[in-house]
C-alpha cells in the first residue's frame, strides 16, 4: 500500500520537531534528524515498510535525545544511562544503539569520568583512593580504568591531606575520649574515608597521643554516677576501674583519679 505524504510543518512547542501529515491525516511526530535522514518532503510516496522504518528511527533519536539530555547535567556512565533508559522504557535494542552512538561521540567517556571524578575527590573532600575504586566499581566502569586511576589517586594521597584528617578527630574527642580510643577513632575515621590500614596505622606514628585530664575527669565523673546507683565501697570502684579500663584509661591515671577523689575501696585490697 502507497502512503502520500501531504503536509509536515514544524511543531508550535517544539522547533526541532515535525508534524507528519499521511494522505490527508496526521501521522506521527517526527525529530529533526529524522525529516533530514529519509529526505521527508511533501508529496514522496512511502511504503509499508518505509513507515514502520520512520517509526522506529525516530523513536532511536528520541531516544538520543533523552540520553543527550540527562549527560548534559552532569557527566555519566554506561550504565547509568542505561537504568535511565530503561526507566523511559526504550527498546533493549534501542538502548544499545543509543549507547554505541553516546560512545562514539564521547558522551559517554569512562577514562574522562573517572580522571574527572578523582580530580574532585581530591580537590573538593577529604575522601580516599578506596572510596573513589569502590564508587567507579558501582557505576560500571572497567576495571583497568579504576585501576589506573586509583594508583595515581594513592599518590595524591600526601602526609599534609591525612594529618589534616588526624586533626579534626584529635580535636574533636581529645577532651572526651582517651588515647587508645581516640587513636581507634583515627583508624576508624580514615579507613570509613577510603584509606587503606596502612595509611591509617602510618599516621598514627606520627601523633603523639596523650589521655586528657578533662576527659578522664569527664569519664570518671560520669562512670561514678552511674554506677553508684548500684553499688559502694570497694565494689564501686573495682567496677569504675573496670569500665574507665574498658574505655581505654590507663590503670595508673584511673587508681590516682580515684585516690584524689576519696572513692574508697582500694585499701581494702591490702
Amino acid at each position: 500500500m502507497e502512503h502520500k505524504i501531504t503536509k509536515i510543518e514544524v511543531q508550535k512547542n517544539n522547533k526541532d520537531r515535525f508534524n507528519l501529515y499521511i494522505n490527508g491525516n496526521f501521522f506521527a511526530g517526527i525529530d529533526a534528524a529524522t525529516y533530514v535522514h529519509f529526505n521527508l518532503r511533501k508529496d514522496l510516496i512511502l511504503s509499508d515498510e518505509d513507515l514502520k522504518n520512520i517509526g522506529e528511527y525516530d523513536g532511536y533519536r528520541v531516544a538520543i535525545n533523552n540520553a543527550l539530555n540527562y549527560l548534559s547535567y552532569k557527566k555519566r556512565t554506561e550504565l547509568e544511562v542505561r537504568e535511565y533508559l530503561n526507566k523511559c522504557e526504550v527498546r533493549a535494542e534501542v538502548v544499545d544503539s543509543v549507547i554505541q552512538y553516546c560512545k562514539e561521540n564521547k558522551y559517554i567517556d569512562h577514562e574522562d569520568y573517572a580522571k574527572s571524578y578523582m580530580n574532585t575527590l581530591i580537590n573538593t573532600t577529604d575522601k580516599g583512593p578506596v572510596i573513589f575504586a569502590q564508587t567507579l566499581k558501582q557505576l560500571g566502569i572497567e576495571q583497568s580504568i579504576i585501576d589506573k586511576y586509583q594508583h595515581q589517586f594513592e599518590l595524591h594521597v600526601t602526609s599534609e591531606r591525612i594529618d589534616k584528617i588526624t586533626q579534626k578527630v584529635l580535636k574533636k574527642y581529645e577532651k572526651k575520649q582517651s588515647a587508645k580510643m581516640i587513636e581507634q577513632k583515627v583508624i576508624q575515621t580514615l579507613i570509613q574515608k577510603g584509606y587503606n590500614l596502612d595509611i591509617a596505622n602510618d599516621a598514627m606514628k606520627n601523633v603523639k597521643l596523650k589521655t586528657s585530664d578533662i576527659a578522664l575527669d569527664k569519664a570518671f565523673e560520669k562512670t561514678v554516677t552511674r554506677l553508684a546507683r548500684k553499688h559502694e565501697g570497694f565494689i564501686l570502684s573495682q567496677k569504675v576501674i573496670q569500665s574507665l579500663m574498658q574505655k581505654g584509661f590507663q590503670y595508673d591515671d584511673i587508681i590516682t583519679k580515684i585516690k584524689d577523689s576519696g572513692l574508697s575501696g582500694r585499701e581494702e585490697t591490702d
